[in-house]
């Protein structure tokens, strides 16, 4: 992870803090007056016993951990950046420090985890991946919401790996690469790098360092034996009828975003 890069930088707390949550909606006549952290927020709430331990690793400011605290759930954040830190506990819920390493929590400790919109800025998101199962319970759920950097169909396409005919056509081929790599073997995981842009003022995801998607995603929960594992290309609440169109076919796995929900098995 970027450890210096967030640790002390108040300016991206700032554009946390201050960013509209409907800025970069891919869907925004559907679903304009939603919040893109909704169906984040819900899906960690799977686990329905009042009380429940639910884990937001990378929690930002706070928003998610103070809906699910307020909703009754014991629900925790975590993060690198000490100025976030200092933001989110203005909010209910329970945050910690986070040294981009260990997660603070003994095995099995959760019923939930969640990433939303962190794993693209992990230089080795297996490894933050492999904690969040460490500490997830047997049966309990994971949420992974990221960017589909290499969607290969899109609209408002704000960060220019998805941007261009010519883009997405690479962004096919490399996508084709990642299937026929598991296939051969299924445990090459490879989560393919990105170099941050950088540029006077900064824009969405400028910081992000892998080019996240689903096919990684869902090739990393098979290789950890992960039950009911469920993909989405629409990683915010809109009409089911619209979100079963889009999600009907492969074809979730290369367009939009990536939200994907898995549950650990009981061993």
């Amino acid at each position: 992870m970027h450890i210096d890069f967030y640790k002390k930088n108040q300016r991206y707390t700032e554009f946390l803090r201050d960013s509209d949550p409907r800025q970069f909606q891919s869907l925004p006549p559907l679903c304009a007056s939603r919040s893109f952290h909704e169906k984040y927020d819900q899906a960690l709430r799977v686990a329905k016993t009042p009380g429940s331990v639910i884990l937001d690793v990378g929690c930002g400011v706070g928003q998610v951990v103070r809906s699910l605290t307020e909703a009754g759930f014991q629900a925790h954040g975590v993060e690198v950046s000490e100025a976030n830190i200092v933001q989110a506990r203005q909010h209910p819920g329970q945050f910690h420090a986070y040294d981009g390493d260990t997660l603070p929590f003994p095995d099995h400790a959760v019923d939930a985890v969640g990433a939303f919109n962190v794993l693209e800025h992990v230089e080795n998101p297996v490894a933050l991946l492999d904690e969040m199962t460490r500490v997830l319970r047997p049966g309990g759920r994971i949420v992974i919401s990221s960017p589909n950097f290499l969607r290969v169909l899109g609209w408002r396409d704000y960060h220019p790996r998805m941007r261009g005919l010519l883009q997405k056509w690479r962004n096919a081929k490399t996508l084709y690469h990642h299937i026929r790599t598991y296939a051969v073997d299924p445990r090459a995981l490879i989560f393919e790098k990105m170099t941050p842009i950088q540029r006077e003022t900064f824009q969405s995801d400028d910081d992000a360092v892998i080019a996240t998607n689903a096919v990684d995603f869902h090739q990393y929960l098979r290789t950890r034996d992960y039950n009911k594992i469920q993909v989405s290309c629409v990683d915010r609440p809109v009409p089911r009828w619209i979100e079963a169109a889009f999600d009907l076919t492969a074809l979730r796995f290369f367009i939009l975003n990536s939200f994907v929900t898995a549950e650990k098995p009981n061993v």
